[in-house]
């Protein structure tokens, strides 16, 4: 671990800052889990920013291991603790295979899970939880991060796909319309059930915001993110972007196997040779990261659509 640490950041002063935070929540509530939690999420964070979204098997097993042996050394809630990582993991597995979420993704909240099913009372806003699986509300605020990193990252800062797609190409502002129409909408129904709430009414344009620029800059988005590279390129458990390829392509590569969005090592054998490049997320969003903020958001205000009807 501590090798790992040292490649990711040499003078650990990333890690030095979880630690801290760690110790903090450790010393308010007297729990070690919840150290060992903020812990290893900042690894798992810190592999998919500086290790090209990649977080190492050993690792990511190592962390179910630890996860497990903290579960059935501190917890008594056996059926709870282990029914709800089950669920996750089902869940997730589901997710992996359509190609919506990298294999690491899903053992980083296999392992939250484990250490953490539920968390009734969040630090800073005590909104009872109704036992959602804290995993859930980790993934809700997660989402929500990263729909307000995107159109910052890929659109302020990103010029590989303008130079691809120009400027005004690529713009469709009717999908933003139609974006924001949904969240008005939402904002309506709220209102006419709970009746005004600040916070949550900040929280939904902001999101309804960055949802509709996303939306109306999509392609461009997706050129931000993806590499095009020849199937022996390719490396297991790549997320690709079907959607970005012309259908005689896809037609083309499915009569050679069952292509789809994930790059499974069947897929790879069979595509070995063909001459057809193929658009890969290899600068997609660093979940990982995003699921570290989720962890430390939802322990401190729970899980946010709870949040937004009753704040």
């Amino acid at each position: 671990m501590q090798h790992c640490i040292s490649v990711l950041n040499p003078q650990g002063s990333y890690l030095n800052l979880f630690y801290k935070m760690s110790l903090l929540f450790m010393i308010t509530y007297g729990d070690a889990e919840i150290a060992v939690l903020l812990i290893i999420t900042a690894v798992y964070a810190m592999f998919d920013v500086f290790n090209r979204r990649n977080v190492p098997n050993v690792f990511a097993y190592a962390t179910i291991v630890i996860g497990v042996a903290m579960a059935l050394l501190s917890r008594s809630d056996y059926l709870l603790t282990f029914g709800i990582a089950v669920a996750i993991a089902a869940i997730g597995y589901v997710i992996y295979r359509s190609g919506m979420l990298g294999g690491g993704d899903i053992f980083e909240l296999v392992f939250i899970s484990l250490i953490l099913p539920v968390w009734q009372l969040p630090a800073a806003i005590g909104v009872y939880q109704f036992f959602i699986p804290f995993a859930v509300s980790v993934v809700i605020a997660a989402g929500y991060a990263a729909l307000l990193f995107i159109p910052v990252y890929y659109l302020g800062l990103k010029r590989r796909a303008k130079r691809a797609a120009g400027p005004k190409a690529d713009l469709k502002p009717g999908h933003g319309i139609a974006i924001l129409a949904c969240y008005a909408l939402f904002l309506v129904i709220l209102y006419a059930t709970v009746g005004p709430r600040p916070l949550g009414t900040a929280l939904i344009i902001v999101l309804a915001i960055a949802s509709a620029v996303t939306a109306a800059y999509e392609t461009r988005v997706y050129l931000s993110m993806v590499s095009y590279i020849y199937p022996r390129q390719l490396d297991e458990g790549d997320m690709i972007a079907v959607g970005l390829m012309p259908k005689k392509d896809i037609a083309a590569l499915r009569k050679k196997t069952r292509f789809g969005r994930l790059a499974t090592a069947r897929l790879i054998k069979d595509l070995k040779g063909t001459r057809i490049r193929i658009p890969v997320y290899r600068d997609s969003v660093p979940f990982s990261a995003f699921i570290f903020i989720g962890v430390v958001f939802s322990l401190l205000f729970g899980n946010m659509v709870l949040l937004i009807i009753g704040a």
